[in-house]
């Protein structure tokens, strides 16, 4: 158990200097969009950005997750090279059928967007950007499935680095609006494949596995349902707001989300970059449920810590980003998005069981009906609540999601989850963002240190709520005898690299 926890903890963080790489840029050029972006514009860039998440859900038929599944089968075994080649000329083939079926109907999809036709060329540089990284999902996967997590990194801090600079250069420089990120985007999507040329075409055998595609399509075909479900469901809550309100309203929102996704897009995906290799690793292990159940109740703990910093801090690091203090109501949604994340991460561990079984329809049945049930919440709640309200629809679906997951998936594969500890965990989080709210109105430092404080006082909390097992606090112990001395520091790291 230990040593399994310790390998995903060192993967994970390779790949969370890889999955930061690409994300990076997004977050750290938010004070720059802001000042330079209006509210609107940055309402533009939300729905520019869910609707890439579209393209890809729709056209990229979810071939990397058959990929991610038949690659270590033992019948693939010398194959695998012929079945990169086949996925990776699909996408490129449905990538250049969909931008020529789409190129002509861009001023009309521009109207029907913003009730103009002048954003066609944005969506046309959109479009070719979601293409583009629709293809580049396939060398990714198969560096994961490589464990090559160092080129892994290597390959989007490059892609960072280019697309950071040409971001600057385009809006700071040359003032463009939203398409000079999309600019930055496909350059930056360019230095990648450059970059990985090698390792593309090494990995490559240039036979097309006909019968392999076919029984990929038809194992992906309910995960393309699900993906197409789980994007509408995720980008409902900024299409209902521009059909229920206004651009302004999916700038501000857009804002506190993207804010709050640094949850999702730097620590929950890079962890479970990690963590699903080791889940089908550990499927015939003998102790693999109390490894699947733990695992949630650790990974719970962890991220509980970030939650509550983005929840307690949300509003300084609303004000740190945004200098115009049109922005700054976007502090209102987080501690939602926050926890509606927390939910979402539920739902990907509880999901392990179905996988397993291999029923995958229960999950693409599921995604559809929570994905229907966020759009009636978004209307009625949105029309009163406004960006509060499409943040509490978000995470009632997130709720109902797992919880319909979480019962299905123990119907075929029991797991002894460790329910109790995670409500334990939820529960004390509430109390201490409601608490933090009587420091809102103090001077910033008090408000630092007492918020701070609260964090702190969590896992203080939770051992007088009879939270840890005696093995665990025994750990605890170790671990504090063991890195509490700074002169020892070197010596450990070098035996985590062991």
């Amino acid at each position: 158990m230990l040593s399994n926890l310790k390998s995903i903890l060192k993967n994970s963080a390779i790949y969370g200097l890889g999955n930061l790489s690409t994300k990076l840029a997004g977050f750290v050029l938010i004070p720059i969009y802001t000042s330079h972006f209006s509210v609107a514009e940055f309402g533009v860039l939300g729905m520019m950005e869910v609707t890439a998440q579209v393209i890809i859900a729709v056209f990229g038929l979810a071939l990397y997750q058959g990929f991610f599944r038949w690659y270590w089968d033992k019948g693939m075994a010398g194959r695998q090279k012929g079945m990169f080649f086949t996925v990776i000329t699909i996408l490129v083939g449905i990538a250049l059928l969909t931008f020529a079926a789409i190129f002509p109907f861009l001023k009309t999809i521009s109207f029907w967007f913003f009730q103009t036709n002048s954003y066609r060329y944005l969506l046309n540089m959109m479009l070719i950007a979601s293409l583009m990284q629709m293809v580049m999902v396939m060398p990714s996967t198969l560096m994961r499935l490589q464990e090559k997590a160092i080129l892994y990194t290597t390959a989007n801090i490059i892609q960072l680095s280019v697309n950071l600079f040409f971001t600057v250069l385009f809006i700071v420089h040359y003032h463009q609006k939203v398409e000079g990120i999309y600019h930055a985007q496909i350059i930056g999507s360019i230095a990648y494949f450059l970059f990985l040329s090698r390792f593309i075409f090494k990995n490559m055998a240039f036979h097309f596995e006909g019968k392999v595609l076919k029984e990929m399509l038809i194992f992906c075909y309910p995960l393309i349902l699900s993906a197409i479900s789980g994007v509408i469901f995720n980008v409902t809550d900024r299409y209902s707001l521009k059909i229920l309100g206004d651009l302004q309203n999916v700038g501000i929102y857009s804002l506190g989300f993207k804010i709050t996704n640094t949850l999702n897009v730097f620590i929950i995906t890079s962890v479970m970059f990690a963590i699903q290799p080791m889940i089908y690793k550990m499927m015939d292990a003998p102790d693999n449920k109390r490894f699947y159940s733990k695992l949630l109740t650790y990974l719970t703990f962890g991220l509980m810590f970030f939650v509550l910093g983005i929840m307690l801090f949300g509003k300084e690091i609303i004000k740190l980003f945004a200098q115009k203090p049109d922005y700054w109501d976007a502090y209102q949604i987080i501690p939602f998005i926050a926890y509606a994340i927390l939910f979402s991460m539920f739902k990907d561990i509880a999901v392990t069981g179905l996988n397993i079984a291999k029923k995958t329809k229960i999950i693409a049945v599921t995604v559809a009906l929570v994905a229907g049930l966020n759009i009636i919440l978004n209307f009625i709640f949105i029309p009163f609540l406004h960006n509060i309200g499409a943040a509490l629809s978000k995470l009632i679906s997130q709720i109902i999601f797992f919880l319909i997951i979480y019962r299905s998936s123990q119907k075929v594969y029991k797991i002894p989850y460790e329910i109790n500890k995670l409500l334990k965990m939820l529960f004390l989080g509430v109390i201490l963002y409601i608490l933090s709210l009587f420091t809102n109105d103090m001077q910033l430092i008090w408000r630092l240190i007492i918020k701070t404080g609260l964090i702190v006082a969590f896992p203080i909390i939770l051992y007088f709520m009879n939270f840890y097992e005696k093995i665990e606090l025994q750990t605890l112990r170790q671990g504090w005898h063991k890195w509490h001395n700074i002169s020892n520091w070197k010596e450990n790291f070098k035996n985590l690299q062991l």
